[in-house]
């Protein structure tokens, strides 16, 4: 399944400790950091004395947690939270969260600190999971030293997991990370195909000229930041960027980034930006599972990736439509609803009597005009993709934001016949 990272913000993070020395240590960092503060019983019974008694910063003190078996609390708060700092033994940590861990899809970042705060240790996910830049953050609290282990980073090299994940990109397939990773450690050139430059590998590189084969060479790539989200200066061998998915090699490690659900070559790692807006109308309580499954049609028809809808949008009479909102969080969407007026002021190829009649406006298309004006939002211009077209009580239209993302070339609407919504049981149309 496509992998977007998850950020840290969406569930509060945790802090842990075993001994006195450590429940200082980390008490300072769960009240700079924020979050739990997990602490055996005999010394949460100590912190809530000390903050009934008046102890200088008390009024501080986070929100703390007694627990009796720190395995057992570990079983239940893996999933709770998105990150978790121990102030313990590594080993200790190791063995209570090796029976939780599956993937580095899935899986929360883990940093231990002894209790001295001499070393912070990036244990698990420094990547998607965010696990490097906590270490950083909790050696910074601490005056300690950051421990990381990545190879990336260790070496100086961009890691394109994190690289995707800063530019809000969605990995198709998360397997493919350690072919193009892999290959920047043996020193094999990886192949981009970025138009927009969204992973910002080749902005501030003198590219050769792109006319004809010529512009598939190598180019300078910018420096690499400490935790693995740019390329070091010495990196020009480590890249070559076409212009089209078509200049890329089958069987070269690659990275694609589009909106396109492209068949991927076995070294390929497919990123998806959220580009694409889709404009719906709905009859009056249509499911939102089926919403959702005729959006994926009308995508998979285009041959587009639901990974890149960056919004579902309306108009503002189909707000209290409960189908409407499952379906945008089904999709992982942002939810657009616009008054009668902005839609009718939006010329679209194929309007809706019906649509018009109910809104009370001349001339209006909902599906396409919402569209649109979700993607106007994204940037100074918009391209209605994909047509308006209605089935199931459901009408789809998709819109493209050029200013957000460039297209691979092949990215245009279809030159289909006009589509016309068709007629209900009752002879009336959706929007």
């Amino acid at each position: 399944m496509p992998h977007t990272p998850s950020h840290a913000s969406e569930r509060p993070m945790a802090v842990y400790a075993l001994t006195p020395g450590g429940a200082a240590l980390a008490r300072r960092i769960a009240e700079i950091l924020g979050g739990t503060l997990y602490l055996p019983e005999r010394l949460c019974a100590a912190t809530t004395d000390g903050a009934a008694s008046g102890m200088p910063g008390a009024a501080a003190i986070p929100t703390t947690q007694p627990f009796a078996s720190l395995a057992n609390l570990v079983a239940r708060t893996f999933r709770l939270h998105s990150g978790h700092v121990f102030v313990a033994a590594t080993g200790i940590v190791v063995r209570c969260i090796a029976p939780h861990v599956a993937s580095k899809a899935q899986d929360p970042c883990v940093v231990v600190c002894d209790q001295r705060g001499a070393f912070a240790i990036s244990l698990l996910s420094g990547h998607l999971g965010g696990g490097n830049d906590l270490a950083q953050q909790v050696a910074a609290i601490t005056g300690g030293v950051p421990v990381i282990t990545t190879a990336t980073d260790t070496e100086g090299l961009p890691s394109f997991d994190l690289l995707a994940a800063r530019a809000g990109l969605t990995m198709a397939d998360i397997a493919m990370v350690r072919h193009v990773n892999g290959a920047l450690l043996a020193g094999e050139p990886v192949w981009i195909c970025d138009p927009a430059d969204t992973l910002g590998l080749r902005a501030t590189g003198a590219l050769a000229g792109e006319a004809g084969t010529d512009h598939i060479g190598t180019h300078e790539a910018p420096k690499a930041s400490s935790d693995g989200a740019g390329a070091p200066p010495h990196s020009a061998h480590l890249f070559r960027f076409v212009a089209a998915p078509a200049d890329l090699p089958p069987d070269a490690p690659s990275v694609l980034v589009t909106p396109h659900d492209h068949l991927t070559s076995p070294r390929r790692l497919v990123l998806h930006p959220r580009v694409l807006h889709v404009g719906a109308g709905c009859k009056r309580g249509v499911d939102g599972d089926v919403i959702e499954a005729r959006i994926r049609e009308v995508l998979a028809a285009a041959h587009l990736a639901p990974a890149s809808i960056a919004a579902l949008a309306s108009v503002s009479i189909k707000a209290d439509e409960p189908g409407l909102r499952q379906a945008a969080a089904a999709l992982g969407a942002e939810l657009h609803f616009f008054g009668a007026a902005s839609p009718a002021a939006v010329p679209v190829p194929h309007p809706s009597p019906k649509a018009a009649e109910v809104l009370g406006v001349t001339e209006v298309g909902v599906a396409e005009a919402a569209a649109l004006l979700s993607a106007r939002q994204a940037g100074d211009a918009a391209v209605l993709l994909v047509p308006k077209s209605a089935a199931r009580g459901v009408t789809v239209a998709v819109a493209f934001a050029p200013a957000a993302a460039a297209p691979d070339g092949d990215l245009r609407a279809p030159a289909a016949s006009p589509q016309t919504a068709p007629t209900s049981p009752t002879g009336e149309t959706t929007p």
